[in-house]
């Protein structure tokens, strides 16, 4: 017994649907099969710290590649550079990170809109151990929030952890260190 041809013609089309829906599933790696929300992306693989570069950057093994990632919404000073003297609390900013940072440790990152900056770097938000490390930064003040369009989503948060360094006068906005932010 054949099928009326407008059901052939559903079931058909019902078929090539899945398969297009499976066949794309299996060429996303699977470190970038993720979950969704609210347009940013949390990352379901591991990434393992490799070493921290300064104040708001820093390298990680994330599928299986060295990879080095600008913590979003976040700005440290710069750390002393062969050709640069480096800013007032640049050092602390990178010692603090690294502390809250040390190799070996496991880290989750979580996207903006933007995946990428123009330097090639990766940007994400980094967590550990429930800790959003971006927020740790700011709050002892030893970093400033930034804002860069469009990758807002950490921004507010961020902000209001600074006012909050601000007033308790701590990291770089403690008077006794000099520094004039």
């Amino acid at each position: 017994m054949r099928m009326p041809r407008r059901r052939r013609s559903s079931a058909i089309a019902l078929v090539l649907c899945a398969a297009v829906l499976v066949g794309t599933w299996l060429l996303v790696p699977m470190g970038e099969r993720s979950q969704e929300h609210s347009g940013t992306t949390v990352q379901q693989a591991g990434a393992t710290v490799q070493h921290v570069a300064d104040g708001d950057t820093v390298y990680l093994m994330l599928d299986g590649k060295r990879t080095k990632v600008r913590l979003l919404n976040v700005d440290a000073p710069e750390i002393p550079h062969p050709d640069q003297p480096g800013e007032c609390f640049g050092p602390q900013a990178a010692e603090f990170l690294a502390e809250k940072l040390p190799k070996g440790s496991k880290v989750e990152l979580e996207y903006d809109a933007e995946r990428l900056d123009q330097y090639g770097r990766t940007l994400a938000a980094v967590s550990r151990g429930g800790e959003l490390i971006n927020e740790s930064l700011v709050s002892s003040g030893h970093a400033t929030a930034m804002k860069v369009e469009p990758n807002v989503k950490f921004y507010k948060q961020l902000r209001a952890a600074q006012t909050q360094a601000e007033r308790r006068k701590v990291g770089m906005f403690d008077p006794a260190n000099r520094c004039r932010y």
